[in-house]
């Protein structure tokens, strides 16, 4: 109670961890929605499954990794460490993409680049237990959203400024320069205070695959479990719509290279709204409904748009999807943060990274590459009706998420970490 209402919104560690928000969403927004696509399919003439096996692989060593590293933040009793060594690893990586040619070598660093960031990622939403106290944790967690959109307006702005069509390339250099600059002000500002790990003797004897083995088996009977099951299939849906959204709205033959960057800002700004909305509705009516009712919005959505195969139509259904994808964000972290006990976050939160990479990896892969790959090379549709078939299997996505969230009570462990302490 006295943190409560000491807690200011606008504190040093508050700025600093929503700024890490406007960092890291820069570098998705540069190197998953906008450019490195268009940079390998696009203008490289890479086939669309290349892409979606870089994402399967790098799910791939994030299975043995994010889990392992959750229990090395748990034994730290901080997240900090990790998040900063990873966060400067992406940004090495990410800037390594601006200056190389071999299409092999750019797959395997745009690997490097994404695990990196995946693995900071992981370590960074547990942070908000220490900046927030748990009754206002969902207006700090929509706000932090809605500064990564604006770091992605500003990303675009930047680069749209002196980036042509056939340029993508030119983008990754200020990107890492932009992610490291915002990110710094993280790793400053906010202090944990370290919880106790246990005694040296314990660590020494610790199996971490065993610890992985048995945080799964906890998660499959318990209230967490249950959404992180859902957030497979609903961030497989809504990723993968993010990740191809330029490559789709160009084979509809209505948009250029400006016209998807106005989409996108507009789409941008829908997902600012979208994130300080959904967290002010989690507060007042519970993450669950906000997540529900967000799913509903993509899937009558993405339906609409691959039933009617219309680019117009793209005009409203890209800032539709910025709403989902603000709400969504803000959101399920602070449902995530209800449901896990504070010792158990670093191995949750490990999972919670980890379904999404699995499901991000997966979606590429199989529902968009291979969904193409089928329709196009075997069947023989355009490759604009196999992209509006791929759309339809994604938002059967979306829905089986839905209904696998529906059963789920976000009051199951309400009180979780209302005791914890905020700096």
């Amino acid at each position: 109670m006295d943190d409560d209402r000491r807690w200011r919104l606008l504190s040093p560690p508050v700025i600093g961890w929503i700024l890490y928000d406007f960092a890291n969403t820069i570098f998705s927004f540069v190197v998953v929605t906008r450019y490195y696509n268009d940079w390998i399919i696009e203008e490289r003439g890479q086939p669309d499954i290349y892409v979606g096996l870089m994402v399967a692989c790098v799910s791939v060593a994030l299975i043995v990794t994010l889990p392992l590293l959750g229990v090395l933040a748990d034994r730290l009793g901080r997240h900090k460490p990790i998040l900063i060594v990873f966060t400067l690893l992406s940004v090495a990586a990410t800037g390594l993409l601006g200056v190389i040619d071999s299409i092999l070598l750019a797959l395997i660093v745009a690997g490097i680049a994404t695990f990196a960031f995946s693995a900071a990622d992981a370590q960074y939403h547990p942070l908000l237990s220490v900046v927030a106290p748990e009754p206002r944790r969902g207006r700090v967690s929509g706000a932090g959203v809605a500064v990564g959109y604006c770091g992605s307006l500003t990303a675009l702005f930047l680069l749209g400024a002196f980036i042509d069509d056939g340029q993508a390339q030119r983008a990754f250099l200020p990107a890492a320069a932009l992610f490291l600059v915002f990110a710094v002000p993280c790793f400053l500002l906010v202090r944990e205070r370290p919880h106790p790990a246990g005694e040296p003797g314990e660590r020494e004897r610790a199996r971490p695959f065993k610890q992985l083995a048995e945080t799964v088996r906890r998660a499959r009977g318990a209230p967490h479990g249950r959404l992180l099951l859902a957030r497979f299939f609903y961030v497989d849906a809504i990723a993968t719509v993010l990740a191809y959204l330029t490559v789709y709205a160009r084979r509809t033959g209505d948009f250029d290279g400006d016209s998807i960057d106005v989409l996108l800002a507009i789409s941008a700004v829908t997902a600012i709204l979208g994130a300080i909305v959904g967290g002010m509705l989690a507060e007042r009516i519970g993450p669950k409904r906000v997540i529900l009712g967000t799913l509903v919005m993509a899937i009558v959505s993405l339906v609409a748009a691959a039933v009617t195969g219309s680019g117009e139509l793209l005009w409203v259904v890209g800032p539709v999807i910025g709403i989902v994808l603000g709400s969504l964000s803000a959101v399920d972290r602070v449902f995530l943060l209800r449901l896990v006990p504070p010792e158990r976050r670093g191995e949750d939160f490990g999972l919670y990274a980890l379904v999404g990479k699995l499901s991000s990896g997966f979606g590429p892969l199989v529902l968009w590459g291979g969904t193409i790959l089928v329709a196009h090379d075997v069947v023989g549709l355009s490759k604009f009706d196999a992209s509006r078939l791929a759309v339809v299997v994604l938002a059967s996505f979306a829905l089986l998420g839905l209904l696998i969230l529906r059963p789920l009570s976000d009051r199951a462990l309400h009180g979780a970490g209302a005791g914890d302490p905020v700096v």
